[in-house]
């Protein structure tokens, strides 16, 4: 019975501790005693016990001035080894596989690497009739979906480094022609958050993609939904757009990156967004998409 008592007395201190936590933000990175017992809704002696704990132990620290608190140097250095641990395909593998569970459809993470987009993860379709690729591929940055995704986030300059003429290789038919032209995508792919490669680098293939970010904000990889244009009408690349972002969402949330209005934090959110947003028996149109 008292051993009972200790365990849920340690939890209950424990979460009281990671909610003190919680209170500093970006916004808030100095937070007063009575400032944080108001957050959390405890007493203010108790705030002040764990407080001297935390202190104490280095994960938060009491400035000798303003007697306010702000993250220690303990909690920073867990947060970095979060950071050289958590490798962005360990954290994408369950994301890119839930994708494709859902749409049958290839699922591909990219980097980028002296000018191109390189494949470092991929789930491949389950469909007969399907674009093949493998770990390891080279993509063009100015036609594929991932590609232009990480182009969108160069300078200018750095633009026009790497294509020092106007007229851009081409591909097939339907790829981009000309330096202005990409720049005048990568300016509406800055503002939608959403590239589409629609056959520029294989005839038949439509791609979605977006950017996955770290914590500090910087674009380090981008990922892509990709299928036959004769599977993809209309209203499945508006869900396949919606899709893609929330993967890229929640692989970026899982890095660390918080600056995001409504982030993804979990596959049960993707997977009843999904449920609310499958196909119809049909297969022309989704049930409840807004």
């Amino acid at each position: 019975m008292e051993t009972s008592f200790k365990s849920k007395y340690h939890a209950s201190s424990i979460a009281k501790a990671i909610r003190i936590m919680k209170c500093f933000t970006p916004d808030q990175m100095q937070l007063g005693t009575t400032e944080i017992a108001r957050k959390i809704g405890l007493s203010k002696a108790t705030t002040h016990r764990i407080l001297n704990v935390l202190d104490e132990n280095g994960v938060l620290q009491k400035s000798p001035v303003s007697k306010k608190y702000r993250i220690g140097p303990e909690l920073y250095f867990l947060g970095s080894l979060y950071l050289i641990t958590d490798d962005i395909l360990e954290v994408a593998a369950p994301v890119i596989k839930k994708l494709n569970d859902l749409t049958n459809e290839v699922v591909n993470v990219a980097i980028f690497e002296k000018g191109y987009a390189v494949i470092v993860m991929r789930e491949e379709s389950k469909h007969e009739l399907r674009w093949s690729r493998h770990v390891g591929s080279v993509l063009p940055t100015n036609s594929s979906s991932m590609g232009k995704a990480l182009l969108s986030e160069l300078t200018e300059a750095e633009i026009d480094s790497l294509y020092p003429v106007e007229e851009l290789p081409q591909i097939t038919t339907k790829t981009i022609r000309s330096k202005t032209e990409l720049k005048k995508e990568l300016e509406q792919i800055r503002q939608d958050g959403i590239s589409v490669d629609n056959e520029g680098t294989v005839e038949g293939i439509i791609g979605i993609g977006t950017l996955i970010r770290d914590a500090s904000g910087k674009a380090v990889a981008a990922i892509s939904i990709a299928a036959p244009t004769v599977r993809v009408n209309d209203t499945k690349r508006a869900i396949y757009t919606s899709l893609v972002k929330q993967g890229a969402s929640l692989i970026s949330y899982s890095l660390g990156y918080r600056n995001q209005e409504k982030p993804v934090k979990n596959l049960r959110e993707v997977e009843y967004w999904w449920e609310q947003n499958k196909l119809n028996e049909g297969g022309d149109s989704f049930q409840n998409y807004k």
